[in-house]
């Protein structure tokens, strides 16, 4: 009979437990706010199971046991060492609530800092500006995570700097509870510094003298890793490697010189490419293209691409011939092939050239020489010029996000001419200057400033053919008029182009969404032969989307020097700079 009893009410209290009711929870904490509230919230595990769904009345009185411990250990943290916490757990209709009142009492202060460094690192400017603003100073509040920051920013430096050998002898944090304050004793011992030892390459595609010149650093300099870090992305960026590592090898290092090992790995030697796209100036367009990375050991490129659209037709081939410095020098020969069809001229164009291109502070350089066949109609008259032009860019840009810069510019001038005497129908020199500048209005707001501006001198303007003259309307110069539709007039009153050009635009956007934007903007220029000023004026409203490889933009503008003020639509995809 006593087992049958036993067993029954081992069955209902079973019972009882399987459908014992599930609880919803609250929690508070108060008295403490901020950074130290963040971390009391992170240690308590009360608040971590609080959205658990199978959360039981039991459970619960076992969290709330725990969370006066953790308030203290959280506590501590920030240098308080004598807190009055005050807990209870209240149950309410349909919910149960953990109350936590806090008064952390006084918190410990530094009373002294003792950071000692020995060894070639207290020659350093590095360590002495760390160790000039080191994160813990006397006086200051008590933060053990201040310390640990301390500690392991000079465990970096060594690592950044080449001090490998690089050790704490002493370090802690002492806390006296009686006298209330702390103490910090770090002495740490850099050790030598090391220098860059030879650089050596695992076999690949290209020959080891060529990835030689990729290196940033000397043998003998001494170490800093962002000099691997450079090479690195210098490897990378010449499209050669489809991996790459860099790794310092300080075990195998002799007299202090460390070696340092690249492992390459190939990228395939063919890359196909093609392309579709839209926009209001070209029409539909289409790109097809073809390149060998690596003709041969020296690091030689060629390729060719196919471009298709409603006015421009083209055929271009590239050979690339790595320089000096192949990080940013090249050799390149260019041919081109095509034909280009405005609202105001026709051409067929043939080009064949040599490049050489190189970096100066912060600028690119590039130096050309062209020979450019061109049969045009222009004007209802037609004409052939043969010019020979030599020339030079200069090209910068700088902008904190490439998909959609908050703060950036670009800036380009270009000089090019030709003279009778050199293989070349016309004489002429030209000047042409391009800028847009980025900026933020805010957290949601940008203001986009650009302009143009260009001259000519030439002998013979009505043989210049129409690739070298100056033209404007379109989407990136005077929207609401056509692409090319604006310039010099002849005396049946068609457009020709100009020897001169000048063109402004401002612009202001703002993010309403994520990835949407609104625009209004007001563009003027012309192209023309004298410094008349004669500018025509645009101006509308937009909408962008931002897409992963730049701003779609479409907008309605107004011609506002035309007499019945026409609307245009422009659609254009690409970044802002």
């Amino acid at each position: 009979m006593f087992q049958r009893t036993l067993f029954a009410l081992l069955l209902l209290f079973l019972g009882i437990g399987s459908a014992w009711p599930q609880a919803r929870l609250e929690v508070e904490v108060q008295g403490v706010e901020g950074k130290v509230l963040k971390n009391v919230m992170a240690y308590l595990s009360i608040v971590h199971h609080q959205e658990d769904p199978k959360l039981t009345v039991g459970q619960i009185r076992r969290l709330h046991d725990k969370a006066v411990d953790e308030i203290k250990t959280a506590l501590v943290v920030y240098g308080y060492y004598w807190p009055q916490i005050q807990a209870e757990l209240q149950p309410y209709p349909e919910q149960w609530l953990a109350r936590y009142r806090v008064d952390p009492g006084p918190r410990m202060r530094v009373e002294e800092v003792n950071l000692n460094l020995t060894g070639e690192g207290t020659e350093d400017p590095a360590f002495q500006a760390l160790q000039e603003d080191f994160p813990v100073k006397r006086k200051d509040p008590l933060n053990h995570a201040d310390y640990e920051q301390g500690k392991a920013a000079l465990q970096q430096l060594a690592a950044e700097r080449g001090y490998f050998q690089a050790e704490f002898i002493q370090q802690k944090l002492q806390v006296d509870l009686e006298a209330y304050a702390a103490t910090v004793v770090l002495h740490f011992d850099t050790g030598p510094r090391y220098r860059f030892g030879p650089v050596t390459f695992s076999e690949t595609v290209v020959r080891p003298q060529l990835l030689a010149r990729y290196v940033p650093f000397e043998e003998g300099e001494f170490y800093e890793s962002s000099g691997l870090i450079e090479l690195h992305k210098a490897l990378v960026d010449s499209d050669y490697f489809a991996e790459v590592e860099v790794e310092p090898q300080p075990e195998q290092a002799v007299e202090h010189k460390v070696p340092i090992g690249v492992r390459l790995q190939a990228k395939k030697r063919h890359r196909y490419s093609a392309g579709v796209g839209f926009g209001t100036d070209t029409g539909p367009r289409i790109n097809l293209g073809w390149e060998n990375r690596y003709v041969n050991r020296r690091g030689h490129r060629f390729g060719f691409a196919l471009r298709a659209s409603e006015i421009r037709q083209a055929f271009d081939t590239n050979y690339v011939i790595p320089m000096r410095d192949p990080r940013t020098d090249q050799l390149g020969f260019a041919s081109s092939f095509g034909r280009e069809s405005t609202r105001t001229s026709d051409s067929r164009i043939a080009q064949v050239g040599v490049r050489r291109i190189t970096a100066r502070d912060g600028w690119r350089e590039t130096l050309s020489l062209d020979y450019r066949w061109e049969d045009f109609e222009i004007d209802g008259e037609s004409g052939t010029a043969n010019l020979l032009m030599p020339g030079v860019i200069w090209y910068r840009s700088q902008a904190d996000d490439p998909i959609y810069p908050r703060r950036g510019h670009r800036l380009s001038l270009e000089l090019r001419g030709a003279a009778q005497e050199l293989l070349s129908d016309n004489t002429f020199s030209q000047l042409t200057l391009r800028g847009k500048m980025v900026r933020s209005l805010g957290s949601r707001s940008r203001v986009l400033v650009r302009g143009a501006l260009g001259m000519s001198l030439v002998s013979e303007f009505s043989e210049l053919p129409p690739s070298v003259r100056f033209f404007a309307g379109g989407d990136q110069s005077v929207r609401g008029y056509a692409f090319n539709a604006l310039g010099a007039k002849d005396e049946e009153d068609r457009v020709v182009g100009g020897r001169n050009l000048l063109v402004g635009s401002l612009e202001y956007e703002y993010r309403f969404l994520d990835k949407w934007a609104v625009a209004t903007f007001y563009d003027a220029g012309n192209a023309f032969n004298d410094f008349s000023l004669d500018l025509r004026q645009g101006a509308g409203v937009g909408i962008r989307w931002i897409s992963p490889v730049g701003p779609v933009r479409v907008d309605l503008a107004w011609a506002l020097s035309k007499a019945d003020t026409p609307i245009r639509l422009h659609v254009y995809l690409g970044p802002d700079l």
